[in-house]
């Protein structure tokens, strides 16, 4: 259901606003005094150099870190003061994707991309799902979903035995099935081939076409700039924010400043996955931040 098609009485958590938000761990801030509008059914690229606190403002939107200031809201509530129940319903209109892809390796590929519906159901359907498989119209939205990202015929497989790419793919197509209202996807690009790339990125283009609002944390630049709108993080501050043909060389140097790899690879802050610092000098005007994106 897109965000067109819900009740004018229906929160839907497709607006986002960040109001001097902060979020410290020990005697680092990883956010600091981050300010940000998204509009609903925008699309917009975050980049910056591991450490710049590109996975904490995620943790920051999906309310899974502490915040030392600032607010957060998302379609118009202050998500830090909802509660549990009111938090939930919220979360049911967000699809994530995140680095460690958040799937239940023992279930089948089909299995995992069938949870994106399963917080739509009741407990009795969710059970029924789980013991017997998702029903027929069920499944065929997930062969569907998993033919959009280059999985088709892979259903039935454990998913502890598909590559990481494969996984990641799952992940993309559990968000197809669910058709969220607002899609936070971290580095989905990170570990697949350049021709999966592309349909990965095209999935998640059409997912905004039917409007649903896209933000992606991104360390390739040159997929960045095929975003409308580029955001970028440095030291947890919000340092460029504009369409990218505003975003120049000097500009990208100064975001990554710093770096000996190319990366900005600043000690980490918390949230940031060390696995992004490649040991190899990349240039900026390669495209990338240092990671590889297949």
């Amino acid at each position: 259901m897109t965000s067109s098609q819900r009740s004018n009485n229906e929160e839907s958590p497709s607006r986002l606003s960040l109001a001097g938000v902060r979020v410290r761990f020990g005697e680092t801030l990883a956010l600091d005094d981050l300010s940000l509008e998204v509009e609903p059914e925008e699309r917009v690229a975050v980049i910056g150099a591991s450490g710049a606190g590109k996975s904490t403002l995620f943790r920051a939107l999906t309310r899974t870190v502490t915040l030392t200031g600032g607010k957060v809201t998302l379609g118009g509530r202050d998500l830090y003061t909802l509660s549990k129940k009111e938090l939930k319903v919220v979360r049911r209109r967000v699809g994530t994707i995140y680095q460690s892809y958040n799937l239940v390796p023992q279930l089948p590929a089909g299995l995992n991309a069938a949870l994106g519906e399963v917080g739509d159901m009741g407990s009795a359907k969710t059970l029924r799902t789980f013991l017997t498989g998702p029903n027929r119209a069920l499944a065929k939205s997930v062969e569907a979903a998993l033919e959009r990202v280059g999985l088709a015929g892979l259903a039935r497989q454990r998913t502890a035995d598909l590559s990481g790419g494969q996984q990641q793919r799952v992940a993309v197509a559990r968000l197809l099935v669910q058709r969220p209202d607002l899609v936070l996807a971290d580095e989905p690009f990170a570990a697949v081939d350049p021709l999966t790339t592309e349909r990965v990125v095209e999935a998640l283009f059409d997912l905004n076409g039917e409007g649903a609002t896209l933000v992606v944390n991104l360390h390739d630049v040159q997929i960045a700039r095929r975003f409308p709108r580029i955001v970028a993080l440095r030291e947890g501050r919000l340092v460029f924010d504009g369409p990218p043909e505003r975003l120049t060389e000097e500009g990208l140097d100064r975001i990554y400043a710093g770096d000996p790899y190319g990366t900005g690879a600043s000690p980490l802050k918390g949230g940031e996955d060390p696995l992004h610092c490649r040991q190899d000098p990349v240039r900026i005007s390669e495209g990338r931040d240092g990671i590889s994106a297949h």
